[in-house]
């Protein structure tokens, strides 16, 4: 039997042990950073499903506030009782529900159905093959007994009632079957507070779900459920609308971690898995439950946002890869130093163990013999640039951590707060001047000569439009203004100083001056302008979806008004402002 040497036998325990310390450090930063980095792209897709939430039931919530204010018109209640000048009533309430149609074509068919006679329609415009058209007596039915008139029926003053989101029937308006809509109603209340019909309007869901899907970002999947967890929306569409062809698919079978969400647990779940089948194994998903917006009833949604982990882990893999190629020249040298220079090399060799084990922590990182010029030097510079490599990679993670949660709060276009981040500040700046009886205001800017511009110069131009009216926008304020993109050509200013709250009309003008100036396109100069409105806190509203609804209603008068570009909503007449606009702005 061969007896090994002390030095011999040191050398290959120093071997294993610096072996051993490499590999276990290294297999431990890798894991946990990749743990880290899909905790955090779980994190990260919460907010996106969330902003993509809000964007489906701020929708619905615009048909409701439509349907809201052509429940309460005058003419609506004459129509419905059927009193003296119901005639004349019909004909410019059609009219309306026919303007109604033209801005909105979503919307299917919109009925005004009288309690009497068994539910019959006294008014009902469709949207078919021809276009638009106003049905003729002759053709109008009985609803009474369809659960969108009977169920609006029973619902409050002043409150919405929204369907089950199906498939449109054989008989519906447009003659497409099969596409996914929904009914939203209110109902039509006399002086006396007499329930004495309704309004319903059928919506087609399809260019919501084409804008969901549009709206989130590329490469990702998305998820839409009922409350009973039918798919709505589903990557694969054979997937989606089972229950209407005679079998169910359900996402909480598909996903049992959401199984909480459809009883009653928290509004929110993240995990990572599998994306269905024949999908790659190894995908981030954040789903959320909400309601059909400001709306009554207990319908509420699901929506699931799935994102491949593959890309967001190349950097962890990267990481891998060198800490691999570290562990075998680093097992290498040390392997050739253990070998000639066993007993020399004891103490520096325990001083590289101790480093490598001790790679991640800047508090007991010991100072490697750097300055040799030996093989110790060569292994301990090794060592260095590992360290020094590893680290760098973690600031280039954390550096990718601080984008993304930047991202999920700014508009990547321009640079400025989206309206998730402004919906922040601007209840935090109510929350802020409640209690001591401040003044706020928010300005919202809808651009005038956008769309020809994307439509002459295409969406290139366009985006570089948006880009100079930020800049503009963010000129012509204060400092302390918040400048914020919603979404298309509209912006939002909020002003929380009350310098800037006296100065507001000077601002206007800055700002009518700035964006009247001319953008360069190319050889070309086009000018943009836009219509503004303005509300107050807490003259007009006292929190911030209602400001900012009044101030979108205001602009929109702006909008509409040949002669005014500028209107604050106290300035407009109370009873034509319920009228034509409503509280939120259902036409814009």
């Amino acid at each position: 039997m061969i007896r090994l040497g002390l030095s011999t036998r040191l050398s290959i325990l120093l071997v294993c042990i610096g072996v051993a310390a490499s590999g276990a450090t290294g297999y431990y930063a890798y894991r946990a950073n990749r743990s880290m980095i899909m905790q955090e792209a779980e994190r990260s897709l919460l907010p996106a499903t969330q902003l993509l939430t809000q964007r489906f039931t701020t929708a619905l919530s615009d048909v409701a506030d439509d349907v809201l204010v052509l429940s309460t018109m005058p003419s609506s209640v004459a129509v419905a009782r059927g009193d003296d000048a119901a005639d004349a009533g019909r004909a410019r309430l059609s009219q309306v529900f026919l303007r109604f149609m033209m801005h909105h074509p979503e919307y299917l068919t919109i009925r005004l159905v009288t309690r009497a006679h068994h539910g019959l329609e006294r008014i009902r415009v469709e949207r078919g093959a021809r276009g638009i058209v106003v049905v003729p007596d002759g053709r109008l039915q009985e609803k009474g007994h369809f659960a969108y008139v009977f169920d609006t029926l029973a619902t409050a003053q002043g409150h919405a009632y929204l369907s089950p989101i199906g498939l449109t029937p054989d008989s519906s308006a447009d003659a497409a079957t099969g596409r996914p809509a929904i009914y939203i109603g209110a109902p039509i209340v006399d002086a006396a507070g007499n329930t004495v019909g309704v309004v319903v309007v059928e919506v087609d869901l399809t260019q919501v779900f084409h804008r969901l899907e549009r709206d989130s970002p590329a490469g990702y999947l998305v998820y839409l459920a009922n409350e009973w967890g039918d798919f709505l929306i589903h990557p694969d569409s054979s997937q989606t609308f089972g229950f209407a062809h005679g079998r169910r698919v359900l996402m909480q079978q598909t996903f049992p971690a959401t199984h909480v969400l459809f009883d009653g647990g928290p509004s929110s779940v993240t995990f990572n898995g599998e994306a269905g089948s024949g999908r790659a194994p190894v995908h981030a998903f954040a789903f959320v439950r909400a309601p059909f917006g400001a709306v009554e009833g207990n319908r509420f949604i699901v929506v699931g946002l799935g994102r491949s982990l593959t890309s967001v882990l190349d950097s962890a893999n990267a990481l891998g890869g060198q800490i691999v190629r570290m562990v075998l020249v680093s097992s290498a040298i040390a392997i050739v130093l253990a070998i000639l220079f066993a007993r020399a090399l004891a103490r520096p060799l325990r001083v590289l163990a101790d480093a490598a084990t001790d790679l991640l922590d800047d508090a007991r990182a010991q100072r490697l013999p750097v300055e040799r010029s030996d093989e110790i030097g060569v292994l301990a510079r090794c060592f260095d640039r590992m360290r020094l490599e590893i680290r760098a990679q973690m600031s280039t993670l954390h550096a990718r951590q601080l984008e993304l949660s930047h991202l999920a709060g700014h508009d990547a276009l321009t640079g400025l707060p989206n309206r998730m981040r402004f919906m922040e500040r601007l209840e935090a700046a109510i929350g802020h001047a409640l209690p001591k009886g401040e003044q706020l205001a928010i300005m919202f800017v809808d651009l005038d000569g956008f769309k020809q511009i994307n439509d002459r110069f295409g969406h290139f131009a366009g985006d570089e439009t948006l880009a100079i009216v930020a800049q503009r926008l963010r000129e012509a304020v204060a400092p302390t203004d918040l400048v914020a993109r919603l979404g298309g050509d509209e912006f939002v200013i909020l002003f929380s100083d009350e310098r800037s709250i006296d100065a507001i009309d000077a601002t206007v003008q800055r700002i009518q001056s700035a964006l009247d100036e001319a953008v360069a396109i190319g050889p070309h100069r086009m000018r943009v302008g836009a219509s503004m409105g303005i509300s107050e806190f807490p003259g007009d509203a006292k929190n911030a979806e209602e400001l900012l609804a009044k101030a979108d209603a205001a602009m929109y008068v702006a909008k509409t008004s040949p002669r005014r570009r500028f209107v604050r909503y106290r300035d407009l007449n109370a009873d034509e402002g319920q009228e034509q606009y409503g509280s939120v702005g259902g036409l814009t």
